[in-house]
């Protein structure tokens, strides 16, 4: 996926608690400042860390003055209890797919990070539904991820879309999931 940025901010300022894109790995490695992370598994409730699907994401500075001590307290469920980081200059942390996280920048910061399918880490059944979220949020890159596969994991084309009846080399992809057509065409 092309997601990859270079991030630059101020202390106090962040990112608010979300999950990366489109079922994606990342790593964030920082070049200068520090990062303060908290990152939580997937299985924990969403609302119960301030994740309303209704309500805007809170900004991270708020996200710690406000919630942080509830989530983190003794009495918090132990299943879902959070890794924290504080991530130094040279440091690199990695995010998996599907945990919610907050980062807050406690100084001057410059680090650069880029998101990432694994199909190690995910398995044919998570690239298969990333595949799917890309399909319906981004066609056009799904087109050219289609195209990509094609050349260098054939495998993999063949395990996540199936071609249309006489496309051989294909001229489009058949936006068919179990049987279900979601209604896109991405000319390939």
């Amino acid at each position: 996926p092309p997601y990859r940025w270079i991030l630059i901010g101020p202390a106090r300022s962040g990112t608010g608690l979300h999950v990366d894109p489109l079922l994606t790995d990342a790593w964030v490695t920082v070049l200068e400042g520090r990062k303060r992370w908290i990152l939580f598994p997937p299985a924990v409730d969403r609302r119960a860390i301030g994740m309303d699907p209704d309500r805007p994401q809170i900004p991270s500075s708020i996200w710690f003055r406000n919630w942080y001590k509830r989530c983190t307290d003794k009495h918090w469920p132990k299943e879902w209890t959070p890794v924290e980081v504080l991530q130094e200059p040279g440091e690199t942390v990695f995010v998996p797919a599907g945990w919610p996280h907050a980062v807050l920048n406690l100084e001057m910061t410059v680090a650069v990070t880029h998101n990432y399918a694994s199909e190690a880490a995910m398995g044919k059944e998570g690239l298969r539904k990333m595949w799917w979220e890309v399909v319906e949020m981004e066609p056009a890159f799904a087109a050219r991820w289609r195209r990509a596969m094609q050349k260098h994991r054939p495998d993999l084309a063949a395990a996540l879309v199936d071609e249309e009846e006489g496309g051989k080399g294909g001229s489009s992809i058949s936006m068919k999931e179990e049987g279900r057509d979601i209604s896109k065409r991405a000319t390939v």
